[in-house]
């Protein structure tokens, strides 16, 4: 009987890292066993499989599955990967409350609750930052994975000291193995090729556009660059992030620099873009570890705990380097989240794995149905009076 393992990641929302996370983790899946079929949420905005699957060469097919109202009283959400023989949950930064009070609901809530419950393996996740109620919440029912695997020795001491979980290292799953099995290799330097400045910026609080400008503009002259590109790795439909992008590239004046906005279909387009870029201004997770594979100098912008400590730096609010910062580099105990996925899988799919994580009560579960519903009726509706 053909195995199915669940996906629950941020994939095909039109944000670049994500879906390098989907695509790493199904790809893992798929070598974890043969013939294994794979379910994963998505979010409209798909990869282009077929040319993904030739690069990698691995016979990549996955079921995208999209993710429905979850009203009080709905079990919709649950039943999505009712059936599997696992769950994959992660990586990236599932479990956090910056954007919405009720995020890491949102995300736990698709794992299987009822009995024949698979077991859900978290792997290159990262926490925080997380409110004090849901500190308090996730101290309080134990950890909700069987077993846990985070990408960061930040994320593990705030585990194990704020929220009392047993959880192990793992790295990132968009490393450098990963890219180069994407065929994603550093193209600056060959003879003819102009000197490229990549940035990669994100709308933030207390980020000026004036200021990111000049600071670009120190950067380019510092290097004798050609050209400037300024890829926006979350661009969704003409988001936050576009708009601020192409402010900055407004300030920039006579220099020649274009904004490029990530699209899902052309991911690997996008990603040897980057790749050509000589020096880079970084901003994003992911751009920062895809321009260190390729060996690109970089000067960071950190605006949270996982933008300082992938360059081992301790986080102190936003701060702008003007100098060039090497990225931390893992201890080799330290295992790929892929090898991480392949072996535990391997167990789980054979029934080595028991079910031991904690699950959401039926009246917790309502509850925060709840409130996450009352919550997105006001903000919709404080949107609607904005925008008249």
């Amino acid at each position: 009987m053909r195995s199915t393992v669940g996906l629950v990641c941020l994939g095909e929302a039109g944000n670049f890292g994500d879906d390098l996370i989907l695509i790493a983790g199904v790809s893992a899946i798929a070598s974890a066993q043969d013939d294994v079929k794979v379910r994963y949420l998505s979010f409209g905005k798909p990869v282009d499989w077929s040319t993904i699957s030739t690069r990698l060469r691995i016979p990549l097919d996955p079921t995208p599955i999209r993710p429905g109202r979850d009203l009080p009283g709905s079990r919709r959400n649950e039943m999505s990967f009712q059936g599997c023989g696992a769950v994959l949950f992660g990586g990236g930064g599932l479990l956090q409350t910056s954007h919405h009070p009720h995020t890491p609901y949102q995300w736990l809530s698709f794992l299987p609750r009822h009995l024949p419950a698979a077991p859900v393996l978290a792997a290159g996740l990262g926490l925080g930052p997380l409110s004090a109620d849901w500190r308090r919440r996730l101290r309080e029912r134990g950890l909700p994975f069987d077993e846990c695997y985070l990408r960061d020795a930040d994320s593990v001491a705030f585990a194990e000291q704020q929220l009392g979980w047993r959880v192990k290292r793992c790295r990132d799953f968009v490393d450098p193995a990963f890219l180069a099995h994407l065929g994603v290799r550093a193209r600056s330097g060959r003879p003819g090729r102009p000197r490229s400045l990549g940035v990669a910026l994100r709308r933030w609080p207390g980020l000026g556009v004036t200021d990111t400008a000049r600071h670009i503009g120190r950067v380019a002259e510092a290097h004798g660059v050609d050209t400037v590109c300024l890829f926006v790795l979350e661009a969704g439909a003409g988001g936050p992030d576009v708009t601020f992008t192409e402010e900055v590239c407004r300030q920039l004046g006579p220099r020649d620099a274009t904004v490029l906005p990530y699209v899902g279909v052309d991911l690997l387009d996008f990603a040897d873009a980057m790749a050509e870029c000589s020096v880079a201004i970084s901003m994003k997770l992911h751009s920062s570890a895809l321009w260190a594979a390729m060996d690109v100098p970089i000067y960071p912008i950190s605006y949270a705990p996982k933008t300082a400590s992938f360059f081992g730096q301790p986080f102190d609010g936003l701060k702008i380097y003007d100098q060039i910062l090497e990225p931390a580099v893992d201890e080799d105990w330290v295992p790929r989240a892929a090898e991480v996925v392949s072996g535990w899988l391997r167990r789980a799919l054979s029934g080595q794995v028991p079910v031991t994580r904690a699950v959401l009560t039926d009246g917790d579960k309502l509850r925060l149905q709840t409130s996450r519903t009352v919550v997105n009726v006001y903000r919709k509706l404080g949107r609607s009076l904005s925008a008249r």
